[in-house]
């Protein structure tokens, strides 16, 4: 069964993770862009949306809609600011100065609604993560090469008790490792590099820019983290709340199926998301020519985020008591 949407928060989360939603920390896009609208005879015709968006390679769906012109067609008002924290932009969402969070990372919104922080609906995903985007970096001085090789050491996260360490052990368990030998600590993505290279941490678990600025900076890729169980893990999505969805269904679904479409569109050109990238993130035009850019789904079924919560479990933190709830029926 298809659905659209859902959200939430959980303490604290670094800059969205992965490339996102582990995601690109703290590259700042300028203040707002948007597009605007007024298609007649549309349910939606003229409602204004304003998402928090975090400035990550997540959101490229979302900068595509714009561009294209896939919210106008739908008679949608969608401005866009740029957030650095997919969870700090909570408040913002229920207090009504944003009506949706873009690129917010499922585990801290599953967090939310577990622990009832507020009703959390995701109208749309953002992106799933693919393997060369995303994996765990150590220097060739550490001897560590293979998985086996991060038993007992340091690795350095974003986040911790969070989708980074839970897919960095998951990945690491499958290949023989005893994951609660490992220590994660948390160290800002724009910092893991130089914590690398003085040896504070043996590894660290970067996403891109980060992970392609470690390798170049002379780091050996010892595995990478999308791959096996975690093969195209969902990582993040737009979030909203539940009551806002409901008071503005027609609106909420119109959102819902521009991102899909700006998400199938970025999968399919590549190159159109390259050219976006520095002009709403930190990424400069050369990193982005060659970087990893994940996968844009334009599905949300209750399958792919039971495998959040699945995981969430297994790592022992808290989780919804339905999945399904969160999302539209």
């Amino acid at each position: 069964m298809r659905h659209r949407r859902a959200g939430r928060l959980a303490l604290m989360v670094a800059c969205a993770l992965p490339v996102a939603t582990l995601s690109v920390a703290c590259g700042s896009g300028s203040g707002t862009s948007s597009g605007t609208t007024q298609v007649t005879g549309s349910p939606a015709a003229g409602t204004s949306i304003v998402v928090g968006a975090l400035p990550v390679i997540d959101t490229a769906g979302l900068q595509v809609a714009l561009k294209e012109g896939f919210f106008t067609q739908a008679g949608l008002r969608v401005t866009v600011k740029s957030v650095a924290q997919s969870t700090a932009a909570i408040p913002d969402l229920l207090h009504g100065s944003i009506d949706v969070i873009g690129g917010g990372n499922y585990v801290s919104f599953f967090e939310a609604q577990a622990h009832g922080t507020f009703p959390v609906e995701i109208l749309a995903p953002a992106i799933d993560c693919t393997a060369d985007s995303y994996g765990v970096v150590a220097m060739p001085s550490s001897g560590i090469t293979t998985p086996a090789g991060l038993a007992g050491k340091t690795i350095a996260v974003n986040l911790t008790q969070n989708v980074q360490t839970l897919t960095t052990s998951a990945v690491l368990a499958a290949d023989g490792v005893n994951a609660s030998s490992v220590r994660y600590v948390q160290i800002p993505f724009p910092d893991m590099g130089a914590a690398l290279k003085a040896n504070r941490v043996d590894a660290i678990s970067a996403v891109e820019p980060f992970l392609a600025g470690a390798l170049a900076a002379g780091g050996k890729l010892v595995t990478s983290t999308c791959t096996g169980s975690m093969a195209s893990f969902p990582l993040s999505g737009y979030i909203t709340d539940k009551s806002w969805a409901q008071r503005h269904a027609a609106a909420a679904t119109a959102f819902a199926q521009a991102i899909e479409k700006g998400n199938a569109y970025a999968d399919a050109h590549p190159s159109a998301v390259r050219s976006l990238l520095p002009s709403y993130t930190s990424i400069t035009a050369k990193a982005a020519a060659s970087m990893p850019l994940g996968m844009f789904p334009t599905t949300l079924s209750t399958a792919s985020m039971q495998r959040v919560a699945a995981l969430m479990k297994s790592g022992g933190l808290a989780t919804p008591s339905s999945v399904a709830s969160m999302l539209p029926s």
